[in-house]
């Protein structure tokens, strides 16, 4: 028998995010989520950034399952790319499996998606895992205790304690006790807003700063953009309409799809009547539009509103625009631009900066000691944040009593083997990022480096013919160059060298590829000298 389980970093670690992490003992493997990260600055013109599961591929024979924590897209996003690879049971809540289901549907694929309800417990392997229910900013979250033939490993997901949660259900604290009562081996806790000091606000608040505007601007249309998956802020939305009189147009593919799947699993109360089409002769008072686009995304509906190109909805100096969000990290030029564009159609704009209009699903520093403190693990792993994150989580802990030496701070690719009595680094995997600009890209990487080259340096094309018989340059060398200032001087430079480094060349038909590949490199050294790296392109043909 496995004298450990080992526990492998594919995402969510050092960064917030495309979280993925495997359990594995002996022969059996079970992942917990698979999600997504949003395209970052320096990841110009792509769509998501994937986990790499080349070793999860490698090893796909031991893989039982994937059990979900909830349905947002940094936990779920990865699987449709993955799905007809894995080709596995993928276990979660009704409403994570029915936006999952959703986003399969789209690329045509189906999974072996099984439901579970808080409180379940399913046998995968040799992995007995419970669903406990926490709260969070959408339904049908949960944290997992997982049995190993070792111990009890226990994963928080992402969580808030929530006191007066909109549908009722809070974090199931007293279960979580009775298991660390029992005894955890190893917790991987959250730790997104470990900076935060204090607790969390509920979600009702934001319902009664909604509210406060409903009130205040009877006699505007309202505009509240917020996550399509937040169902919770959604709901809230839909009563405060029906309270005070209003019809709902719902604005955004996302939008109109994740609502009627929440609808559809009960997780949301649609009031008989209240959701129409368009505008028609309602006057806009009588009005309210629930759209996505809350972090500035380019073909969401609210960026449309803000430019002008929505058909449905035009912006207006009769319109209380609400971002019901914060942005997330690196999207705050793109949300702003649209906070601006807004106020610039004269729209009275209303977001987080300026009132209580939207709150964070995530546990602030006193529900992770909370947490900590009921869950009481030997061996404790911070995930799901920064670096900076994961150290302010792995310190909370020490001042709860975990010892220095059963704290680690992980990074991706990174393996931990862990049983009653240790916690050892193994050998490192195969992880890192895979990314997709429409489709998944065989070496992102490399697409990357280009694209950043290409931003910051430009390019330059260098068109040559060669006389194959005589073995020199045929002609002149054309040199073209976009992005950058090409001076006659360099100009003169680049042909000299092309026209030195062909007529130098022993070459044949067969050779015209590596001919181009040693202009190119006599190219680029041209351009060392000045710390410059320009994408070059020599494209090289016969006479």
């Amino acid at each position: 028998m496995a004298k450990s389980v080992r526990v492998v970093f594919l995402g969510g670690v050092g960064e917030i995010g495309k979280n993925m992490t495997a359990l594995e003992y002996g022969d059996d493997i079970l992942i917990v989520d698979c999600g997504v990260e949003f395209p970052r600055e320096d990841s110009p013109g792509i769509d998501a950034i994937l986990p790499d599961i080349t070793y999860i591929k490698e090893n796909i024979e031991k893989v039982r399952g994937i059990v979900l924590t909830h349905g947002h897209e940094d936990h779920i996003g990865a699987i449709p790319y993955y799905a007809e690879e894995l080709n596995v049971p993928v276990y979660g809540t009704a409403l994570t499996l029915g936006m999952l289901e959703r986003k399969l549907s789209d690329r045509g694929i189906k999974a072996k998606l099984v439901r579970v309800k808080e409180g379940d417990t399913v046998s995968l392997g040799c992995f007995a895992v419970e669903f406990i229910k926490v709260a969070h900013s959408m339904a049908g979250a949960c944290a997992l205790s997982i049995t190993t033939p070792l111990g009890v490993i226990f994963v928080t997901g992402d969580f808030k304690i929530d006191n007066t949660p909109i549908d009722g259900k809070k974090t199931n604290l007293q279960r979580i006790a009775e298991i660390g009562a029992k005894g955890v081996m190893l917790m991987l806790g959250e730790s997104t807003n470990v900076e935060r000091k204090g607790s969390s606000t509920s979600e009702m608040v934001v319902g009664q700063g909604l509210e406060s505007i409903f009130v205040a601007n009877a006699d505007k249309r309202i505009v509240v953009a917020c996550f399509a998956s937040s169902n919770y802020r959604v709901q809230q939305v839909l009563r405060l309409a029906e309270k005070y009189g209003r019809k709902v147009i719902l604005a955004g593919r996302s939008m109109k799809g994740i609502v009627e799947v929440a609808s559809r699993v009960g997780e949301l109360d649609i009031p008989k009547g209240i959701i129409v089409d368009g505008m028609g002769k309602l006057p806009p008072e009588k009005v309210v539009v629930i759209a996505t686009g809350s972090q500035g995304e380019p073909t969401s509906a609210l960026n449309r509103m803000s430019r002008g190109d929505f058909n449905k909805v035009s912006i207006g100096p009769d319109d209380v625009v609400v971002l019901s969000s914060t942005p997330i990290p690196g999207n705050e030029k793109s949300v702003y631009d649209v906070i601006n564009n807004l106020f610039r159609k004269g729209a009275n704009v209303i977001y987080e900066a300026m009132n209580e209009v939207h709150v964070s699903g995530h546990a602030y520093e006193e529900e992770l000691k909370i947490m900590l403190s009921l869950v009481r693990p030997k061996f404790f792993i911070p995930v799901h944040g920064e670096y900076r994150h994961q150290f302010k989580h792995a310190e909370i802990a020490k001042t709860l009593g975990i010892r220095e030496s059963n704290i680690v701070i992980p990074n991706i690719g990174e393996v931990y083997g862990v049983n009653a009595n240790s916690l050892k680094q193994h050998s490192n995997v195969t992880a890192g990022n895979v990314y997709v600009d429409g489709v998944v890209l065989e070496d992102g990487n490399a697409v990357i480096s280009d694209r950043r080259s290409l931003a910051e340096y430009g390019m330059l094309l260098v068109l040559a013919s060669v006389d194959l018989e005589k073995g020199i340059l045929a002609g002149d060398c054309d040199v073209i160059a976009r992005g950058f200032n090409l001076t006659d001087e360099i100009e003169q430079e680049i042909a000299s060298t092309v026209r030195d480094t062909v007529n130098g060349a022993d070459f044949d038909e067969n050779s015209l590829n590596e001919l181009a590949r040693a202009v190119k490199k006599a190219v680029r050294k041209l351009f060392y000298r000045d710390r410059q790296f320009p994408i070059i392109i020599p494209i090289i043909v016969e006479d």
